[in-house]
């Protein structure tokens, strides 16, 4: 009896497992999976692999096709490359190449004033960094609006392929 049952939940299981890795392939172009801690398939078409640092992007071929500052913004390029808005890929990976030079540099030039003994030089260090975090500020807040678009992009197309899927 026990082994019936056994078989029964085995075979079970097996279609359950052919029915997902069917319905997987057949919506890969859909889904970003999340394949180990560090690691994403998104669209079928993009490899992301993640370090403590950025996340670099990949295409299935394993050529290099850009590193971000976060996942967040690396999605977002994928979402826009994938719906072939060409111009918001471009833009994102443009800004976020730019938010990080400026982190960078601001980060760099804050350091040397902390540690000048000389507040003149202090003092002038400190206000010409004035300019570099305004625009700082400036390139983020044009990121933002970059991923957002993205994002609302996304969910406007999961919204469509539901719509599409259920019959309505």
């Amino acid at each position: 009896m026990a082994s019936d049952q056994l078989r029964y939940k085995m075979k079970s299981n097996h279609k359950l497992e052919q029915w997902a890795e069917k319905e997987v392939k057949r919506n890969i172009h859909t889904m970003i999976v999340n394949i180990d801690n560090d690691n994403y398939v998104a669209f079928g078409k993009y490899y992301l692999s993640l370090s403590q640092q950025s996340v670099t992007v990949y295409n299935l071929s394993g050529d290099l096709i850009g590193e971000f500052a976060n996942k967040r913004t690396a999605i977002s390029w994928c979402v826009a490359d994938n719906k072939n808005m060409l111009s918001l890929a471009q833009n994102i990976k443009n800004l976020d190449r730019k938010k990080n030079l400026l982190s960078a540099d601001i980060h760099c030039r804050k350091s040397l004033a902390d540690r000048s003994r000389q507040s003149g030089f202090n003092e002038m260090v400190l206000t010409k960094l004035q300019t570099k975090i305004e625009q700082h500020v400036m390139v983020d807040r044009e990121l933002e609006k970059c991923l957002n678009l993205a994002k609302y992009i996304q969910l406007r197309g999961f919204q469509n392929e539901i719509a599409r899927t259920s019959g309505h």
